[in-house]
């Protein structure tokens, strides 16, 4: 069963910087604003689907005490930053990817969630560690969340996407040599 939506936790200081980043990145995604209660929750949608929000969870007075999540550090690098906010491996506190059209749209998603604030954490590019035809870009959001973008087509759908036009080539061989016998029987030709 497909994922029916996501949901990240923000707090009452980590909020906006969360919302501004998010409704920047996921723009050139289709996305836009389903809806949005200031400071609690923000929910955004593509194609009537809302499937990714952002919630203001509590976790802190947000009054700088040290009770609140702590924002990345741009100046920092991904590794940096995770070292900074107790995380451990390489996906950050979360990991939430994203589906695109294009290795183009995997490109310009990145230099926008870069230009956005994003934390450099992997740029563009194949990743046949995982498997041949995946292609990924990643950075951390104000969070340390790790935020991907991913075309993956494979050889074979690659394949299966060129089907159509060949058997189209080839039903119009096939239907022309066809035509033009039956043209030369019947005296036409």
């Amino acid at each position: 069963m497909p994922l029916g939506h996501v949901s990240l936790a923000a707090t009452p200081s980590t909020y906006k910087p969360m919302r501004d980043f998010y409704l920047s990145v996921l723009a050139p995604l289709g996305y836009t604003l389903f809806e949005e209660k200031e400071g609690c929750y923000l929910g955004l949608q593509t194609n009537y689907n809302p499937d990714f929000w952002l919630h203001c969870g509590g976790g802190g007075s947000g009054d700088g005490d040290g009770d609140d999540m702590l924002l990345v550090d741009p100046s920092l690098t991904a590794d940096e930053n995770r070292k900074r906010l107790g995380v451990r491996g390489n996906t950050g506190r979360a990991h939430v990817a994203f589906n695109v059209a294009s290795r183009r749209m995997v490109d310009v998603w990145y230099r926008n969630a870069v230009k956005s604030g994003g934390i450099p954490n992997g740029e563009p590019g194949e990743r046949p560690q995982y498997v041949k035809g995946y292609y990924a870009a990643f950075v951390l959001d104000p969070l340390g969340n790790n935020v991907e973008a991913v075309y993956f087509c494979p050889w074979w759908m690659q394949a299966m996407k060129a089907v159509p036009g060949v058997l189209t080539v080839l039903f119009g061989v096939v239907a022309g040599h066809v035509a033009t016998g039956y043209a030369k029987s019947a005296g036409w030709m």
